[in-house]
């Protein structure tokens, strides 16, 4: 089986989120997706709504879509989610599947800065998605990474927390579900200006 891991804030999820999950399927990438919301995200500033909000609008986002999962287990340890610690823990679990790591091409760029970077080479297959269509990434990549060329991540949660401040609607950008779970639970109305 080809598992493919997904982590991040996902503060809020949103159709970036979605638009990758659904390229992994188009593109029969792996047979299965677990997404994980992360309780801390190294180097990241700490998230803007509790993790279990940040799990829920996850599985709302992704609901309707077969062999896709989320999972709580980056939420319930303590500390930062090292994605060295989460793939081994999977591997331990999962000790038959191939697993293939999503990352955005923002996040390859710091790769080498992460815990542990030639352990997370030897646990899984890399699979990035560049963060916009012009986005160049190094040449000389590792045998097992993957640069999915010709996808475009349409919309950053850096960028709705912005529009969201601006007291815009971000109803374009995330699914409809999660945009009703957003205002149903006053999520992010800390953001938005008087």
């Amino acid at each position: 089986m080809r598992l493919a891991f997904y982590g991040g804030s996902f503060d809020p999820f949103h159709n970036g989120h979605l638009a990758i999950v659904r390229e992994l399927q188009d593109r029969d990438v792996c047979d299965e997706i677990l997404l994980a919301p992360a309780a801390i995200s190294p180097g990241k500033p700490d998230p803007l709504v509790g993790g279990h909000h940040r799990l829920e609008m996850t599985r709302r986002g992704v609901r309707d879509l077969a062999g896709v999962d989320v999972t709580d287990m980056d939420l319930i340890r303590p500390g930062p989610s090292y994605t060295v610690e989460t793939l081994s823990r999977l591997k331990r679990h999962r000790p038959d599947d191939t697993l293939l790591l999503v990352v955005g091409g923002d996040a390859w760029r710091d790769f080498r800065s992460w815990r542990e970077p030639e352990r997370i080479l030897r646990l899984a297959q890399i699979i990035v998605f560049p963060r916009d269509g012009g986005e160049t990434l190094s040449s000389d990549l590792p045998g097992n990474v993957t640069v999915l060329d010709g996808f475009s991540i349409p919309v950053s949660s850096t960028a709705i927390r912005e529009r969201l401040a601006a007291g815009r609607d971000i109803s374009d950008s995330v699914p409809p579900q999660v945009l009703h779970y957003i205002h149903a639970h006053g999520l992010y109305d800390d953001v938005i200006p008087e």
